[in-house]
């Protein structure tokens, strides 16, 4: 009997710690936290998102919130849509559109065809270029220009995206999405011949020719020609004299066109009622340089004084001072395009060159003029004593133009830039 009630009590107790150890694993196993090995959700970098969005923009030519394209949109399109831009800049052979409420600049050529678009969004100020060097690697291009610089990546055979950064800063200020197929520059070689210049000099010309006008494709305020419209420009150099400069004006007002006069200081001053003449009957007036002097052979100090007498001897005279300025002999270099930058000049070179200055008829002049005109050309003639010829020439280039339908015009209205300061 007590035997018996023993193994009862054992068999009791073996079942009572049998429940006890299953409820013990039961809440251990529930209350173990998550295993260290399952996943967690990927963190996604938002820098990485907005990169994403606009490198798949711009493959398409387009920024965020612009739905004009660098690839098949013309700024005809925007302003039916959108109005006219608050302001309209040129910029080498072409223009820029900004829409300041909107953050968006269009790049344009002369035909309206949108060849950049520019975002200025608050949002791009966050990227860094740690940041876009982490995502695109090493860029095509670095440059600077205007303080900035300039990190461009190529997107695709057209597109270009360019990151631009402030001088001393980390963080970007813009982007362009630019098109370089489309933003091609009209540019022309230099025309004319002359039959009386000697083997190497005309060797030389001919290699000048080909320096400056490769020359001007890196400057933005250097030109050789106008857009490729049905326009051209006569210029006149070296004067003002006392005879052919007075004689050329009384051309000009006959047929009713304007000239471009590109005055040597000097000159200005012994003829000062020449120049109120050449500005009275609506011409331009220009600066050649004080002394005709090489300008590329001055220091900066040197360059200055004569662009600043010159513009003092004009301005005395027709109370504005020029914005265009030709180096003597065309001859310029990276510190007189600097110069003349800075202080608000366009650089206008030629695209025909009559060589008057050699020439000793009349008919080899209006030759070079007639036989090579194209859209755009910026044509070389002089108004000094020796120029009898090109007197005689004139009026016969200025009826041939008209008679192919060339418009005469302000070098001002050739290129879309500033007559005066």
């Amino acid at each position: 009997m007590v035997r018996g009630k023993f193994l009862f009590i054992v068999i009791a107790l073996l079942f009572l710690a049998g429940c006890t150890s299953h409820n013990q694993e039961r809440r251990t196993v529930e209350d173990l936290p998550p295993k260290q090995t399952e996943l967690k959700p990927k963190e996604v970098d938002p820098i990485s998102i907005q990169l994403d969005e606009i490198k798949n923009k711009a493959k398409l030519g387009l920024v965020k919130d612009c739905e004009f394209s660098a690839l098949n949109s013309t700024i005809d399109q925007v302003k039916e849509k959108w109005g006219e831009p608050d302001r309209i800049d040129r910029a080498g052979s072409g223009y820029y559109a900004t829409f300041e409420k909107r953050g968006i600049a269009f790049g344009f050529n002369v035909e309206g065809k949108i060849f950049d678009v520019r975002s200025y969004s608050k949002d791009l100020q966050e990227i860094t270029l740690d940041e876009i060097k982490d995502y695109f690697e090493s860029p095509a291009q670095v440059t600077e220009f205007n303080h900035d610089k300039i990190y461009t990546y190529n997107i695709n055979a057209a597109i270009q995206l360019k990151f631009i950064l402030p001088e001393k800063t980390e963080a970007v200020d813009h982007i362009s999405v630019f098109n370089q197929q489309r933003s091609e520059r009209y540019l022309l070689d230099i025309k004319g011949n002359s039959n009386q210049l000697s083997a190497s000099a005309w060797d030389k010309m001919l290699q000048w020719r080909k320096q400056i006008v490769n020359f001007s494709k890196g400057q933005e305020n250097v030109y050789i020609n106008g857009p490729n419209v049905k326009r051209v420009a006569l210029t006149f150099d070296d004067g003002p004299d006392a005879s052919i400069t007075s004689a050329i004006i009384d051309i000009l007002d006959k047929y009713k066109v304007t000239g471009n006069f590109f005055f040597v200081g000097s000159n200005v001053e012994k003829y000062p009622d020449v120049v109120k003449k050449a500005y009275d009957k609506g011409n331009i007036i220009l600066n050649h340089s004080y002394n005709h002097v090489d300008l590329t052979k001055l220091n900066n100090q040197e360059i200055q004084s004569q662009l600043e007498k010159t513009d003092d001897a004009i301005a005395a005279i027709i109370g504005h001072r020029p914005a265009i300025l030709r180096p003597p002999y065309g001859e310029t270099n990276d510190q007189v395009a600097d110069i003349a930058q800075k202080e608000g000049y366009s650089i206008v070179i030629w695209s025909i060159d009559t060589l008057d200055w050699s020439q000793k008829e009349a008919s080899n002049i209006v030759k070079n003029v007639v036989d090579n005109v194209r859209n755009g050309e910026i044509i070389l003639m002089h108004s000094t004593p020796e120029q009898t010829e090109t007197k005689k020439a004139l009026p016969i280039i200025i009826e041939e133009l008209q008679k192919k339908n060339f418009e005469i015009v302000g070098l001002d209205k050739l290129l879309n830039v500033k007559a005066y300061q």
